[in-house]
Formats: structure tokens, C-alpha cells, sequence
């Protein structure tokens, strides 16, 4: 984790900067930690706490140099600040009153209850969706408008589709929510927050496991996927999407990929191809005559912002030929990628 040089006035330490938040969260302790991570960025909270679930042992000369950097800086920029947002609070209550104090601290911070909701961010959608059907299309509106947008985009799609204008000219139609609203809404986050308490756990796709487990299956896998339709058809179907996954069109050979690029239609396979890995763009460009490759290259590009549903209509479309292909003998295809001895 560190190179460190002792002499007898200074220990000199090389740390990555997000092993020192690390650590210096790690040191706080977990009530003083979690304060500073409900002011993070999402993407900041998942970089820091992998960081901290990952870290080795830290020696001490480690951790006091960690703590001594940050009370460094500390002396050095601390001063009279802004004030926190609870000690304005306490001032504008004396001062104003409750309600008053309320609008003025919404109109500076921003809607509490949007940094409250900011929580739910955290929660799969369909969790989220499934907690939303219980309640009133207006507090589902309400909720949504809180929410991040891609949160609620997310929630919103999982969401039966019949719902959807109502929902959303719900949303547009808001303008305030009054204080009554606020403290059902507050009601309504707390039994959210409960329900996501219920339904967590260890979460696993077991879906895409099985699949895993029979592209490495060694017995006959059409039979088995036969078997596996008799207990739940929708299912089966859902695995073997799942075998036949668009990323492992990587793993194929040049001669595969030469008669699946011949087989699927330019402009299909210009929306599949966007926002896929490098790996596999790179692929399948590779088996492709130059001229092809450099054309294809143009439409993906030129093709502007393309809908998450559309590349992902698209890519199921294209491995359904690719089944029907397999099942016909007239490639070969690797399903997982084998171990190989060097």
C-alpha cells in the first residue's frame, strides 16, 4: 500500500489519496464515518467504501501520519466558516418561528426532504416500484419528483406502462408541496426505508448463475433447458437470453464473427454496437473487410444519442440469430471463456 522511509526526524509516507480518506474514516468510527459519507456523491461513497472494505493492514506509523496530514491541513485552512445548517436552524426558529424558518432554510439548502430522498438511490428499483404500488398515484408522483432523475426514470420503467402519463403529468403538474404534504411524504419515506430493510439481503442473480452453469455444462444442455421449461417456461427463456449474452460475441473467433457480420443487418448491428466495450467493438471491426469496418465505425458514430431500450432490443435481437445459427450447426461458438495452459 506504502513505501515508508524512517530516519530519526520524520517518517515520509506515500499513500494513495483514497486510502487516506480510508483510513481517516476508518479512525472516526462508524457514527462520525457515516456523517461524512451522507455528504458524499454516490459515486464517491462506492470508491471510498470499496477502498475501506478492501484495505490491508495498516501499521501505525501508517495511520498516525494519515491523521497528522489531516490535522495539518485542518490548522491550516479552518477559521470561521459558514454556519452548519442545524445551528441556522436553532437561530431561524428563535428568531422567525418553525414554519417561517422552514421556507427561508428550503429557499438556501434546498428542499430537505430531496437530500432525505436522496437515500433511495441506493435501492434496486424494482424494490422501489413494488413499495410504490401500495401508494396513491399523487404521493407516487410526489416521490418521483424527489427522486434523482435516473432513479426515477428507472423506478418509472418498472412501473406497469398503462401508469405512465398519469404519472408523469402528475410530476409536471407539481409546483409546492405544502407542509402537510411534506410530513405524509416524511411518513411515507420512513415506511419505504422499513420495507427496504425487509427485502434486503444477499442479493444474487440467479438467473445469469445458471446460465453460467450450463455454458460450462458438459452433459446435453438442450435437455436440460427442456427440463428446466416444464418447471418454468419464462424462465428458461430468461437463461438462455442470458447464455447467449451479447459480451461473448468477444470470445469469438475471426471466422465466427466474419459469417455473424454477414448475417445481421448494417444499421442492427450499428445500434448494438453503441456504447459497447471497446473489446468487443474492436472485435468484431477486426474480422470485418476494412472498408465494412470503417463504414460501420461511421454509422455508430454519426448515429448521435441512442435510447438504453433500443441498444438493448437490438443486442437480444442479434443473439437471437445467433442461437438460431448454433442450433442450425452453421457456427461455432464459445459460450465462457476456457482456462488455456501456458
Amino acid at each position: 500500500m506504502s513505501d515508508i522511509n524512517i530516519n530519526q526526524s520524520a517518517v515520509d509516507i506515500q499513500i494513495d489519496p483514497l486510502e487516506k480518506a480510508a483510513i481517516l474514516l476508518l479512525s472516526m468510527g462508524p457514527d462520525a464515518a457515516a456523517n461524512v459519507l451522507k455528504r458524499l456523491s454516490r459515486d464517491e461513497v462506492q470508491k471510498l467504501t470499496t477502498c475501506m472494505a478492501r484495505l490491508p493492514g495498516v501499521s501505525s506509523h501508517e495511520a498516525k501520519w494519515t491523521l497528522q496530514q489531516f490535522f495539518s491541513q485542518y490548522r491550516q485552512q479552518s477559521g470561521i466558516s459558514g454556519a452548519s445548517r442545524d445551528y441556522l436552524e436553532r437561530t431561524l426558529d428563535l428568531a422567525l418561528g418553525e414554519k417561517l424558518s422552514r421556507s427561508l432554510l428550503d429557499s438556501i439548502y434546498g428542499d430537505v426532504m430531496s437530500q432525505d430522498l436522496q437515500r433511495l438511490q441506493w435501492v434496486p428499483p424494482e424494490v422501489l416500484a413494488r413499495f410504490f404500488r401500495h401508494e396513491h398515484p399523487q404521493m407516487q408522483a410526489v416521490l418521483l419528483a424527489f427522486l434523482p432523475p435516473d432513479t426515477a426514470s428507472s423506478v418509472l420503467d418498472v412501473l406497469p406502462a398503462a401508469q405512465h402519463d398519469e404519472l408523469l403529468l402528475r410530476v409536471a403538474n407539481l409546483k409546492e408541496v405544502s407542509e402537510l404534504v411534506l410530513e405524509e411524504l416524511r411518513g411515507t419515506l420512513d415506511r419505504c426505508l422499513s420495507y427496504v430493510a425487509e427485502q434486503a439481503g444477499a442479493r444474487i442473480d440467479g438467473v445469469r448463475q445458471v446460465a453460467d452453469i450450463l455454458n460450462r455444462y458438459q452433459g446435453d444442455r438442450a435437455q436440460m433447458l427442456d427440463l428446466l421449461r416444464l418447471h418454468d417456461k419464462q424462465m428458461a427463456v430468461e437463461i438462455e437470453k442470458n447464455m447467449f449474452d451479447f459480451d461473448t460475441l468477444k470470445r469469438q473467433s475471426d471466422e465466427t464473427l466474419q459469417t455473424l457480420t454477414q448475417e445481421i443487418p448494417g444499421d442492427l448491428l450499428a445500434i448494438a454496437l453503441k456504447g459497447a466495450e471497446v473489446s468487443l467493438r474492436k472485435a468484431v471491426l477486426n474480422a470485418m473487410p476494412k472498408r465494412m469496418a470503417q463504414a460501420l465505425e461511421a454509422q455508430i458514430q454519426s448515429q448521435g444519442s441512442v435510447s438504453v431500450r433500443k441498444v438493448a432490443d437490438a443486442r437480444n435481437e442479434i443473439m437471437q440469430l445467433v442461437r438460431e445459427l448454433v442450433e442450425q450447426g452453421e457456427i461455432e461458438y464459445q459460450l465462457f471463456e476456457e482456462p488455456v495452459l501456458s
